[in-house]
């Protein structure tokens, strides 16, 4: 009887439990609606996914360059010197050894196709650094009978001083040779370490207005912004749009790819990348080593390897 009533007890007990639980729970239920309703009101979704579901965030992201390249005085003295070496055994050897043997055949080939036509030197256009590597661009001038010269230009590639790759850009005709970084024009700040920090500030600016994706509906909406950052909006708010209109909500699908170096302008140009799922987009972001400050974020490439003048 005894073993009999402790089995009863330890039911009771069981169930008193059970209904305390019950009893509570549903007491607290109103509550803890309202906690899990506040909750989910409290997570943030960025609009652009919400009226572009096509522009959810993706990891991808251009590889940057490092750009800590230490004094770019010394860099350009560098350039300098690799293009005096350059000349110095050509005028000796009658050789484009800075070229591969096909692409020196190339060259002579389109240089020898008319008669009293020759190479008689090479000349700078500015020097930098891409994703494969530092370089400098150069122009092998063509003379001939006449006043044109012809210059054909290509991308030295070289660790040091040693060359380690050539890449022909273009062909160009004037009336005098290109050179467009000179020995005697002082390098001042180059802005190559300013630049990380500058597309940051960029990168808030946009995500701050809230132009990103669809609600970049006009250049002319990123004329403050330019202002802001102290470019010029003329030439920058066409630049500042597309970068907007193609970024993903944390803005986040860009890069610096590379930058150049010219005394002709006297300009440093920093080269952005940005991806999408389908396309890809390039930027130029312009410094004056005059007023020491940038001044342009521009679409495309701008660069003295087309400079004609």
């Amino acid at each position: 009887m005894k073993k009999l009533n402790k089995k009863y007890i330890k039911w009771i007990i069981i169930l008193v439990l059970i209904v305390m639980i019950v009893t509570s729970y549903a007491l607290n239920l109103g509550k803890i609606k309202d906690k899990t309703v506040d909750g989910i009101a409290q997570i943030t979704i960025p609009f652009s996914l919400i009226v572009n579901p096509k522009n959810i965030d993706e990891d991808i992201s251009p590889k940057a360059i490092s750009l800590n390249d230490g004094d770019m005085t010394k860099n350009k003295q560098q350039a300098l010197n690799i293009l005096s070496t350059i000349n110095d055994d050509y005028h000796s050897t009658d050789e484009l050894s800075f070229l591969s043997n096909d692409q020196e055949k190339a060259l002579l080939k389109r240089v020898n196709k008319k008669p009293h036509r020759y190479i008689t030197n090479m000349t700078i256009l500015n020097f930098g650094k891409d994703i494969h590597g530092k370089y400098i661009t150069i122009s092998c001038n063509r003379y001939d009978d006449t006043k044109a010269i012809v210059s054909y230009r290509y991308r030295i590639y070289h660790k040091g001083d040693s060359i380690t790759s050539a890449k022909y850009l273009n062909t160009q005709s004037n009336k005098y040779p290109p050179q467009y970084l000179l020995e005697d024009i002082d390098m001042g700040k180059a802005g190559v370490d300013q630049a990380k920090n500058f597309t940051q500030r960029l990168k808030t600016a946009i995500i701050n207005s809230n132009l990103t994706a669809t609600n970049a509906n006009d250049p002319g909406n990123f004329n403050q912004i330019s202002i802001n950052l102290g470019l010029n909006p003329d030439k920058s708010n066409a630049g500042l749009f597309k970068l907007a209109r193609n970024a993903n909500s944390r803005v986040s699908n860009f890069a610096i790819v590379g930058y150049q170096i010219s005394d002709i302008p006297r300009y440093t140009r920093i080269y952005l990348k940005q991806l999408s799922k389908d396309n890809t987009y390039y930027y130029t972001l312009t410094y004056s080593r005059n007023s020491s400050r940038f001044i342009d974020f521009q679409k495309g490439i701008i660069s003295t390897d087309t400079l004609n003048k």
